[in-house]
């Protein structure tokens, strides 16, 4: 019985750790995202992460302190659960973009480029 519980709680522990580390990843990619893309970026605040009925997480935050700069990211399985460019926002986060914002993928393909 000891043991049994011993592994389940292993188990448990093993789901929390990747869990993190996925939610981690994911802010690290919408970072990178933000600050190729939005005018005037200083820094990022996350607020929630949940997982999406439909398909897929939420992760949801805003830019520069200032919660009228506020977004919401969908990490979806046709991007391989990974954000890419998915996102909605607020007006005034909107007005701050880039005129074609790039993805992601597009992003770190630049950085990969001019590293070589």
């Amino acid at each position: 019985m000891i043991i049994l519980i011993l592994i389940l709680g292993g188990i448990f522990l093993k789901m929390k750790y990747d869990e993190k580390k996925y939610y981690d990843e994911q802010k690290e990619r919408i970072t990178i995202y933000m600050k190729y893309n939005v005018k005037g970026y200083k820094n990022i605040s996350f607020a929630n992460f949940k997982e999406n009925p439909m398909d897929g997480y939420s992760i949801s935050g805003y830019i520069n302190n200032d919660k009228k700069l506020s977004f919401t990211a969908g990490i979806r399985s046709v991007d391989d659960f990974q954000f890419d460019t998915d996102i909605s926002y607020t007006d005034e986060l909107g007005r701050k973009f880039n005129k074609n914002p790039k993805s992601v993928s597009e992003i770190k393909k630049e950085q990969n480029t001019s590293n070589k």
